[in-house]
């Protein structure tokens, strides 16, 4: 080793030896009196900035690695072997202190066999000693070779190589060990420099160790949380199905795979219930069908199922189911656990190695896990679906025997009911319950006027519709748009035009006129006939003219007396009360039978029709008959909103029809004095809402005797 006391310290490549051979060499030198430096000549001093060089590239490598996200084992194993070539040394060892017993545990060694420890029983308990003594006192020693006897609690050296250790420290507590086997010869210059120079690895491996136990106790509180909202989840409810849901979905997110299905037991047989990812499943799908095959025959065998591609060790039975299955769902790795109903257990028993050891306590379904990319599962992530089935077992359990409990849904109504009349809430219990009482009676007791409300139309008791007598166009009107057009008896109203009558008529004159000429011509050759012969057939044919005559001249008369029809004439007096009705028919074309307008007599009496839905005429007739006078009706004009009359009812339509919207309903007629409502609303077809009056009833009918008779007809169509 070369040193130089003017070098710095905190440079790792200095003060260390680069060769055995140099260093000897530097040492010697450096015990000659008055010497502060070392000659080296120009090829030496090559070969130490080389060896420098290298050292430092060593050590940034180091550190490189100690920043990296990697595993305690593949950061020891790096780290030791660049340490072990940066001090030229024969080997190395790294010795890690267990948490449970502290004990030291090797974790990592480079070249253990060249130090001949594992030849020797004795030498390896000395060496024990010696480990577990430097790891109590944490601070960085150098052994010289062949120190310490078999008999010393305190252990010693057994080697031929001296000893350079390093702590390694995390949160000031030594929880490692960094073990070199140098060469012996070196001179003290050159072993303090092996110390610093491993006291700064050691540094850094604690640096790495303090950050791998950062991340773990991260990665410990993600688990932790994701575990916390996973038992939250899957006991929020007591319903199978939504028990089954939640270990699903929330199971697939705590082990992080591709898929979690839950199977519940129903007789002898599993049946898959959820599935992660999907609300809803095809039972009939092959797939699913083989997953619950496979679960059936894992539970039957009361052992849980790890597929990992081998199947070989399993039995016959579970093969096919596992082979038909993954022929399906091609999964590379499929775990089946069975789920079972375990009693409770004290917290230090874990109930789902209780049910999976003694396999005694009833089935209740199976939880299936299953990989698609990767074909074996790390022993983390087997722990965590064995801690998700540990849960998933009770919850699921749980659930069933809840949904299991007769009358289940009653039971709680009872429980809420009876929870309101304990503690504070009983006083406000009392007090609603009074409060629903004093409604209850005043709806049951309290007398009202029971009335059955209809729509309907003002109408003319006397009234008398003009309709069209013949086919044709209205081309022109002799009444007003208004209604109000006062006509007298067989005054014109209207006047239509039919080409088809028109057409008929002018064929009819003209036939005429043909037979009439065969008449003269039959009746001049009569008289100038030459024999009797021709003189007979002029007879005949003046017969037949005349005849045909006779008969054209009759339809002719027909044709004209309906022509007089086309003028539409009042047939008696009164008044036109229709609206807009040369809107309505002028230019139009009208068909034999149509309505064209209404004449209501100067003197009419006016009544109200009301369209009673057929539902209540029932309660109609009740009144009618229970009442010795005329049931009082009470109306509004929709004309005149706001202001009510008073009426009685005539008489009630035998006949049912369809009205309107409500259905099938009878024609009530209610009179009612006329002079009350001023005669411009008095207008055939004004829109009437009334109510007839039916005697008296409790309030709580009064309101709801519909839906009361609505319940009654659907229990009586239900029983």
């Amino acid at each position: 080793m070369v040193h130089d006391p003017t070098t710095n310290d905190s440079d790792p490549a200095q003060g260390m030896a680069f060769a055995p051979t140099s260093a000897a060499t530097a040492d010697a030198k450096a015990k000659r009196p008055g010497r502060r430096r070392v000659d080296l000549s120009d090829s030496d001093a090559a070969l130490v900035d080389k060896t420098r060089a290298q050292i430092r590239e060593l050590v940034l490598e180091v550190r490189q690695l100690s920043q990296k996200d990697c595993t305690a084992d593949e950061f020891y194993e790096g780290f030791l072997t660049r340490i072990v070539t940066a001090l030229a040394s024969v080997g190395g060892a790294i010795w890690i202190r267990e948490t449970e017993n502290k004990n030291a545990k090797l974790q990592c060694h480079v070249n253990l066999k060249q130090t001949a420890l594992n030849e020797n029983v004795q030498a390896q308990q000395t060496h024990g000693k010696l480990i577990e003594r430097m790891l109590d006192a944490g601070e960085p020693t150098l052994i010289p070779p062949a120190t310490g006897s078999e008999a010393s609690d305190s252990g010693g050296n057994p080697t031929d190589h001296l000893l350079v250790l390093g702590p390694i420290k995390v949160d000031g507590e030594t929880v490692g060990l960094i073990e070199i086997f140098q060469r012996p010869g070196a001179g003290p210059a050159t072993q303090r420099g092996y110390l610093r120079f491993l006291l700064q690895m050691s540094e850094i491996a604690g640096e790495f160790l303090s950050n791998l136990r950062l991340r773990s106790f991260q990665e410990q509180q993600k688990t932790w949380s994701q575990l916390e909202r996973f038992v939250q989840l899957i006991h929020r409810k007591l319903d199978v199905n939504d028990t089954v849901y939640a270990i699903s979905n929330e199971g697939r997110r705590l082990i992080d795979c591709d898929r979690v299905s839950v199977a519940t037991m129903q007789g002898n047989r599993c049946v898959v219930k959820s599935v992660s990812g999907l609300d809803t499943i095809e039972r009939r799908s092959e797939q699913v069908k083989t997953l619950g095959r496979l679960a059936t025959s894992v539970v039957q065998s009361k052992k849980p199922l790890w597929y990992e591609g081998d199947s070989k060790n399993l039995p016959p039975t579970i093969e096919k189911r596992v082979h038909d299955h993954v022929e399906k769902s091609h999964a590379r790795m499929v775990a089946v656990i069975p789920l079972r109903n375990v009693p409770p257990t004290s917290f230090d028993d874990d109930p789902f190695e209780q049910a999976q050891t003694t396999g005694s306590e009833a089935p209740v379904g199976a939880l299936i896990i299953e990989q698609l990319d990767a074909s074996s599962v790390s022993p983390a992530v087997k722990e965590r679906i064995e801690v998700m089935a540990t849960h998933a077992q009770t919850a699921l359990s749980n659930s069933i025997d809840h949904q299991s409990i007769f009358l289940m849904p009653l039971w709680k109504s009872i429980g809420k009911i009876v929870q309101q009349f304990q503690g504070r809430r009983l006083a406000r219990s009392l007090t609603g319950i009074a409060v629903i009482a004093a409604v209850l009676g005043f709806l049951c007791l309290y007398p009202y006027s029971f009335s059955l409300g209809a729509r309907g139309n003002l109408v003319a008791e006397s009234r008398h519709e003009v309709y069209a007598q013949l086919d044709g166009i209205l081309t022109d009107i002799k009444v007003s748009n208004t209604g109000d057009s006062i006509v007298d008896k067989g005054q014109l109203l209207a006047t239509m035009a039919s080409s088809t009558l028109e057409l008929k008529i002018g064929d009819l004159q003209g036939r005429i006129a043909q037979a009439k000429n065969e008449l003269r011509i039959a009746e001049t050759g009569k008289t100038t006939g030459v024999d009797a012969s021709e003189k007979a057939a002029y007879n005949s044919q003046f017969q037949r003219a005349s005849q045909e005559i006779a008969n054209l001249e009759n339809e002719l008369a027909v044709q004209l007396k309906d022509r007089e029809l086309l003028q539409v004439r009042a047939p008696i007096a009164g008044q036109v009360v229709n609206w807009q009705v040369r809107q309505n028919l002028l230019r139009r074309p009208v068909r034999f039978g149509q309505h064209l307008m209404t004449i209501v007599p100067p003197d009419t009496q006016w009544l109200i029709e009301l369209e009673m839905p057929e539902r209540r005429l029932a309660h109609l007739s009740r009144a009618m008959q229970d009442s010795d006078e005329f049931l009082k009706v009470t109306f509004a004009l929709v004309s005149w909103p706001g202001k009510e009359f008073e009426g009685e009812l005539l008489s009630v339509d035998q006949k049912l029809d369809v009205y309107s919207d409500e259905g099938n309903a009878a024609l009530v007629r209610v009179r009612f004095p006329n002079d009350a409502i001023p005669q411009e609303l008095l207008r055939s077809g004004t829109r009437v809402t009334g109510k007839v009056q039916c005697g008296t009833c409790s309030v709580g009918y009064a309101m709801f005797y519909e839906l009361i008779e609505t319940v009654q007809a659907k229990w009586q169509f239900w029983f």
